[in-house]
């Protein structure tokens, strides 16, 4: 994707970030208590000043109780059945080089979803929490290697290979030195 693409998707999510703090009724001092964020930051990607990272977005969703899937998929206005891939939009963490690209057609309204997402070798995210406990994932290798911890449980992925859990805690993926991870994440 180009940065025309991109620039959009920062001025979207920026637009949708500023609308939930307001719809909480709440400034931006009481959003940074909330979140852990400086009230800087916050103002700067409400402005669409910065590209917002994974942390910062895992944050935000989850001191706004939605998932990220959900933020990207509330950046659209209306429901199709159906998205043609030229119009799947995809988000990369600026940060890490992660991505992931919605799969499923956006809506509001329903709940499961679909997501294929790429992540760099020798690459770690970690979220603290889940921005839903009991959220279920479906997460399919495609290519690559992925290391998924969840809490205290390990699970070394390669293709072919699925994994279903809830999330209930801290959660972490990581590729290894010199491979990198594709994965369709099912989220229920």
């Amino acid at each position: 994707m180009g940065n025309t693409h991109q620039i959009s998707i920062d001025h979207q999510i920026a637009a949708q970030l500023r609308s939930l703090r307001q719809a909480k009724g709440w400034t931006l001092d009481e959003l940074a208590s909330q979140s852990g964020i400086s009230k800087s930051t916050l103002s700067r990607l409400e402005k669409a000043d910065v590209s917002p990272t994974t942390t910062l977005l895992a944050k935000l969703c989850t001191t706004y109780d939605i998932t990220l899937s959900r933020l990207m998929h509330l950046i659209e206005a209306t429901f199709e059945p159906l998205i043609l891939h030229t119009r799947q939009k995809t988000w990369t963490d600026p940060e890490t080089g992660f991505s992931r690209c919605s799969l499923s057609p956006p809506a509001t309204q329903l709940k499961g979803e679909v997501l294929e997402c790429v992540l760099p070798p020798d690459t770690t995210i970690k979220y603290a929490q889940p921005p839903r406990t009991g959220l279920e994932h479906h997460l399919v290798m495609l290519e690559g290697e992925l290391t998924l911890i969840l809490a205290d449980a390990l699970y070394d992925l390669k293709p072919g290979d699925c994994v279903r859990y809830q999330l209930s805690g801290s959660s972490s993926f990581q590729t290894p030195k010199h491979i990198f991870a594709r994965y369709h994440l099912f989220i229920v």
